[in-house]
């Protein structure tokens, strides 16, 4: 089934970043939450990204704070699941992600942080 258009992003890729969400989150896991990347929307303006908060709820996940993970960004837990599957996955074939789909999320994601920051 097909939703329209769709990003083709290389297996390859897909590998590395998935093994770069683990073994960056493990490591933030381990030296503690001041070591990540400041929101530069976040910092500039005050309105938070959509991604703001995923860093935390990925470490989170990865050290099983499910609670904390959902509260800084439900989005951390899906990652972490997905890195993990890929990362053990032999995969051989491009994988495509339909721009509706990730727009929609990234709009849903941009709802939640909106709210948690106070801005709607």
């Amino acid at each position: 089934m097909r939703l329209g258009p769709a990003l083709v992003v290389g297996w390859r890729d897909v590998r590395v970043a998935a093994w770069s969400v683990l073994i960056l989150g493990t490591v933030r896991l381990l030296v503690g939450s001041s070591f990540g990347i400041s929101c530069p929307l976040l910092a500039a303006t005050g309105v938070p990204c959509p991604f703001c908060g995923t860093s935390t709820a990925v470490s989170a996940t990865l050290g099983f704070d499910l609670a904390t993970a959902f509260a800084a960004n439900p989005a951390g837990p899906f990652v972490v699941a997905m890195s993990a599957w890929v990362a053990v996955r032999r995969r051989q074939t491009d994988l495509r992600l339909p721009i509706i789909l990730l727009g929609v999320t990234v709009a849903a994601m941009w709802v939640f942080e909106l709210r948690r920051f106070g801005w709607w």
